[in-house]
């Protein structure tokens, strides 16, 4: 798969993005940046959240505690940076656009178990067990799609 962003990018596109969008949650930000993006391409929270903290450490983003979530905000260093980094969403786009992106085997199945209905439900000690023993059927076959047919 082609990565649509270049080494450093990323930290620019969440300093435009947070130029665009104004004060907001790490959830809000991958959710602007993905909309932005487009092209089926979705932040990973892998790798938006260190982003984030480098940002922060580097005085570019103060994020700040709020409601049970942290919120971030440009610092005027942060403002100082904008015209490096203006312009970064609209060329990560563009390259996503003339890129085919294809989803990894973990954005598959992490959208799958988000879309369940009653994820979050609790399980009797049955419903744990039915729901283990159903996951243990299809094991095997996901295991030989995301790894090529190479496993032990």
């Amino acid at each position: 798969m082609t990565r649509i962003f270049k080494r450093g990018e990323l930290q620019q596109a969440l300093l435009d993005a947070l130029a665009l969008i104004g004060e907001a949650n790490g959830y809000t930000i991958m959710q602007a940046l993905g909309e932005h993006v487009g092209s089926g391409w979705r932040p990973s929270p892998g790798a938006i959240y260190p982003a984030l903290l480098g940002l922060e450490d580097a005085g570019l983003i103060r994020g700040v505690e709020r409601d049970g979530g942290r919120v971030y905000t440009l610092t005027a260093q942060g403002s100082s940076a904008l015209p490096q980094a203006s312009g970064t969403l609209d060329r990560v786009a563009e390259r996503a656009r003339v890129t085919p992106v294809r989803p990894t085997a973990g954005s598959v199945l992490d959208a799958f178990a988000s879309g369940l209905p009653g994820r979050s439900r609790r399980l009797s000690a049955d419903e744990e067990l039915a729901l283990r023993n159903v996951l243990d059927g299809v094991r095997t076959p996901i295991i030989t799609i995301t790894t090529g047919g190479e496993h032990d």
